[in-house]
């Protein structure tokens, strides 16, 4: 095989090898997305749930404090 054969088939290779790894860096950037909207829908779930919590607590108290004043 001649020295041209063997740089069309490196450069055949070195395409291969280019495409997969754009292929793999396209997907990862994609499910870094994903992930990231992941986190933030639990971040917001986690806030809502911090605030339920919150006036859970704060309104049992201010029963609580009702019901000790009233009597």
């Amino acid at each position: 095989m001649s020295g041209s054969g063997f740089l069309i088939l490196g450069v055949a290779a070195l395409a291969a090898y280019m495409g997969t790894s754009w292929e793999r860096a396209r997907r990862a950037l994609f499910d870094v997305r994903v992930g990231r909207q992941r986190v933030s829908n639990l971040r917001q779930a986690a806030a809502r749930e911090r605030l339920h919590a919150l006036l859970i607590v704060s309104l049992s108290l201010l029963v609580i404090y009702l019901i000790a004043r009233a009597r």
